[in-house]
């Protein structure tokens, strides 16, 4: 059994959902939940594994050194959620083109569009670079390319209101679309090729349970969870200036 050390209501549910393989507790050895508000990368210290839950954009600099974390680090992202990535990677749609439209609040602007590029560089199947990047007081667009080619439009609108959400969508001889809102919990991955459309399954696990399974995971495996690089290369397409 292991403890999980968080103040966060819904992390707590999510540990009684999870016993008997974890408990409410702290110390060393514990899974500590991390806020991702502010300087998130300060707290990770103490504890044998980490949630860090929605974290704020990171600079270059303390990205590097998060690169030195040897312990599980899972990194909770409502709309880029690990199991909703898998069934996007379910049948094969070898894109020519990504397109990434995303929409939401003022107050979450900058992690909308670092998310919106995440779905970009999933979907593209890799890394990406910036070709090109226009600002304006309520809106970004990015043109972005991928190692082997395939390029990624990417357009985030501010309006009002809180949270965010967005549409991906893969062209190629198969299309793939993913549609994420933070206003609700299901997400929706959708194929369609001439055989017609096919929906996914709607994921219904909580994100906080979900993420909590995957550290205790990789934990009884003794792996490094993929989380915190992906979050680098994500913020460090969204730090470079127009």
């Amino acid at each position: 059994m292991r403890d999980v050390w968080t103040d966060l209501p819904a992390y707590r549910a999510a540990v009684a959902e999870l016993a008997p393989r974890v408990r409410p507790g702290g110390g060393a050895d514990a899974i500590r939940v991390v806020e991702g508000r502010g300087a998130w990368w300060e707290r990770l210290v103490d504890a044998a594994a980490f949630v860090v839950d929605e974290p704020d954009p990171a600079p270059t600099d303390v990205h590097a050194r998060l690169g030195a974390i040897g312990s599980p680090v899972a990194v909770v992202r409502r709309r880029v959620r690990p199991d909703v990535v898998a069934d996007a990677g379910a049948e094969p749609v070898v894109p020519r083109h990504v397109v990434i439209d995303a929409w939401g609040g003022r107050t979450d602007a900058t992690a909308l569009l670092r998310d919106a590029v995440g779905w970009a560089r999933i979907l593209a199947g890799g890394s990406l670079s910036l070709v090109d990047r226009a600002d304006t007081a309520t809106a970004t667009t990015l043109a972005l390319r991928g190692l082997d080619g395939v390029g990624a439009s990417v357009a985030r609108a501010i309006g009002g209101g809180v949270g965010g959400a967005l549409v991906a969508t893969a062209l190629g001889p198969r299309r793939l679309e993913v549609r994420v809102d933070t206003a609700s919990p299901l997400a929706e991955v959708a194929f369609d090729d001439e055989g017609g459309r096919r929906i996914r399954p709607v994921r219904r696990e909580s994100p906080e349970r979900l993420a909590l399974r995957r550290v205790l995971d990789a934990i009884d495996a003794g792996a490094v969870l993929s989380d915190l690089p992906e979050l680098a290369a994500d913020d460090a397409v969204i730090s470079h200036p127009s």
